[in-house]
């Protein structure tokens, strides 16, 4: 054979693998669907039912999808076995409960706002022990905390409506099932948080003159004896409703053990002027005037531990999450010298604040140190790392609280609608935010003289922000003069761009491993994604210019459009959806999920279109990851106002059999090629074959 076939041959091989490769192994398949209300009904209701929860419930090996509905039911469902057809099949619901009371059957306060679902026993020892059996707790609009078992047999209920005003409706509803017990002889513990708010369309104008007149009224003169009370988080109107209140309880009879509500940080008054010092031997720095709870202590003492919860990002109630980890102080380095350098808000005795020359003082201080430390168990006092502190990712940013006695342990504001993760890796928080166009909300980034510009995303960092980091387009250019300088004012809009109806997706974080250890969910690209369908990828390590380096760009199925509504106004909007997805359940992101209203697409992290499939109704929801047919790869569940859908990961073992074997051939043809070569005479030329006649 010459050499010339086997290169054309070679190369045709080296295309069929390349194009293999960008097939891709795996597909998304139509497996089941559920049938709600109506189609329509569920877009009139005020506020949108809690995602469906996939759970092991009786420990058989067969995972159920557990939802409610707006009739105050509760339902499990059976996904069952794959599909042959590749079509959607209609669930079978396997059990169903009501949760009206069993007396009075009233509907009002009963419509569910969190579903959650977990075991209160540890991991079994041995095979003897049985399944672990899970739980599921229901939180309903009236503030009704309801559990049941595997059967969906009500174990208990307990209701805080009186903690909460009237006339307000939920603002953020999380719901924490763990083994953790809170008092010796539990079975695990339920931990159930909230605020509420109160309408802007409900709200009475009349009112808020008057309370704003109370306000200055109280400014303009001091407080009589009978003002006992002082509200540490500001005492203004709404702060009862929009405090994020904690409810801790024992998993097996539902008897509380703490509760964390804004009643817990009202102090005395009057025992407080007391201890006043004078004003020339106090001192008070912005940090301190700046303390929201009692005893509440600052985030930058917990650095380390508050990076190891990141990445957060807030956008809808369901967004709103409970985590356990691990919470100590940031233990500073020691220098040559021997001795730790103290940080500007440690206890040291030059510390602001605080009168040394005054032994009263002095002991009241320590006792305040003691009483503020978290308490951890007994039995996780002697060994680092363990789980003591629930940190709550809220609208307003992370709020860490100590597990065992509810006390808070610091809050860090962040804005929502943000990434806030460690995006470049040097264990400083960066802060990733991109805006939309004209008819969104404007969008001023800290440092900045002017307001971002329609489809534009900027990367901060530190606490408070001390520098940027990138900023460019998140569109795509015009033309090409835009395309070479994409970092001037007008890239990616021209005269007849329109971003009026422009919207943007929140920014997720897609870590990139560089063979070096780093911590997890830190270090990556910030993925972007807008209406438009486009996908656009930034690193931040190329720091030394301003505006970063854009790695790529796509244009992408996964679009939408939303009509304009005025504020508080309900519509059938679209809630786009873009994800750093895990194909293994329990592994580490591998691809971008991004989703429209009509299709939805997965992206490697170079920027190619991997797998591509329409949705068959609008999502109301992001999609949801999950097994839940139980083969260990991840699966995916849209909602919609028909129902639900579940989409099934297919991995196609053939494309990777046909792979191995170009492979091969490859390799095979490489090696006769150097056969060839290096058997050749020494005078360069072939030697001539004989023909079969000669």
């Amino acid at each position: 054979m010459r050499k010339r076939d086997l290169g054309i041959l070679l190369l045709a091989a080296f295309a069929i693998l390349v194009c293999l490769q960008n097939e891709g192994q795996f597909s998304f398949q139509e497996e089941w669907s559920h049938d709600s209300q109506p189609a329509g009904m569920l877009a009139l209701e005020g506020d949108p039912l809690p995602p469906p929860v996939v759970a092991d419930l009786n420990g058989d090996g067969r995972s159920e999808v557990v939802i409610v509905t707006h009739d105050s039911k509760l339902m499990v469902l059976d996904p069952g076995r794959r599909s042959k057809a590749g079509l959607f099949k209609q669930t079978v619901v396997r059990a169903q409960t009501s949760l009206l009371p069993s007396r009075v059957r009233v509907a009002t306060g009963r419509t569910p706002v969190a579903l959650a679902a977990g075991s209160l026993d540890g991991p079994r020892n041995s095979p003897r022990e049985g399944a672990r059996k899970q739980v599921i707790v229901v939180v309903t609009a009236g503030w009704s905390i309801l559990c049941f078992d595997h059967n969906l047999k009500l174990l208990w209920e307990n209701n805080v409506q009186e903690d909460f005003p009237h006339g307000a409706h939920h603002r953020e509803v999380a719901i924490h099932i763990g083994n953790h017990t809170l008092r010796s002889g539990d079975r695990g513990s339920v931990i159930v948080g909230g605020s509420m708010e109160v309408a802007p369309q409900l709200a009475d104008p009349l009112a808020a003159e008057l309370s704003a007149e109370e306000a200055a009224a109280k400014l303009r003169r001091s407080a009589d004896k009978k003002a006992n009370l002082e509200d540490v988080t500001g005492g203004a109107a709404g702060t009862k409703e929009r405090h994020f209140s904690y409810y801790a309880y024992s998993g097996g009879d539902g008897a509380l053990r703490w509760k964390h509500d804004s009643k817990d940080f009202r102090r005395d008054g009057s025992a407080l002027s007391e201890q006043l010092l004078p004003q020339h031997n106090y001192k008070l720095d912005a940090s301190a005037l700046g303390a929201r709870h009692f005893g509440e202590a600052e985030c930058r003492e917990f650095r380390e531990a508050v990076l190891d919860v990141m990445p957060h990002r807030w956008d809808r109630r369901s967004d709103t999450h409970f985590e356990l980890a691990h919470f100590e102080k940031h233990r500073r380095r020691t220098p040559p010298g021997g001795k730790a350098t103290p940080g500007p808000h440690s206890s040291h005795k030059g510390a602001h604040g605080k009168d040394h020359s005054n032994p009263v003082t002095r002991a009241l201080g320590k006792a305040a140190e003691l009483a503020t430390k978290p308490r951890a168990a007994k039995a996780n006092s002697s060994h680092a790392g363990v789980t003591n502190a629930l940190v709550a990712h809220l609208k307003e940013g992370i709020e860490a609280i100590h597990l065992y006695s509810g006390r808070t342990i610091c809050k860090l504001l962040l804005p929502p609608h943000q990434l806030h993760a460690d995006v470049n890796g040097d264990g400083v928080l960066d802060h990733v935010q991109a805006s939309g166009g004209h008819g969104q909300e404007t969008v001023v980034v800290p440092g900045m003289n002017e307001p971002l510009k329609p489809c534009w995303a900027v990367a901060t960092s530190g606490v408070p922000v001390r520098e940027q980091l990138f900023n460019g387009t998140i569109c795509r250019p015009a033309s090409m003069f835009s395309e070479t300088n994409f970092a001037s004012r007008h890239f990616g809009r021209a005269p007849h761009d329109d971003f009026a109806s422009l919207e943007v997706a929140t920014p997720v974080l897609m870590p990139i491993p560089d063979g070096h250890r780093h911590r997890r969910n830190s270090r990556g690209e910030a993925i972007f994604l807008n209406s438009r369908g486009e996908v656009t990828a930034y690193n931040p390590e190329a720091l030394h210019h301003r505006h970063g380096q854009r790695r790529w760009q796509v244009a992408s199925p996964a679009s939408w459009s939303n009509p304009f509504t005025p504020a508080g106004v309900q519509a059938d909007r679209s809630v786009p959806t873009l994800l750093a997805m895990p194909l293994r359940s329990g592994g580490s992101p591998e691809l971008i999920l991004a989703a429209g209203d009509k299709d939805a697409v997965l992206i490697s992290p170079t920027g190619s279109r991997l797998v591509e499939f329409s949705l068959p109704a609008k999502p109301i929801a992001p999609l949801l990851v999950a097994d839940f047919n139980n083969d260990g790869l991840n699966d995916l569940i849209l909602t919609s106002f028909e129902g639900y859908y579940g989409f099934a990961q297919v991995r196609q073992p053939g494309a990777l059999m046909f792979s191995t074997l170009v492979g091969c051939l490859i390799v095979a043809i490489a090696v006769v090629f150097l056969l060839q070569h290096f058997n050749q005479p020494k005078g360069g030329r072939p030697v001539p074959s004989k023909r079969a006649t000669d």
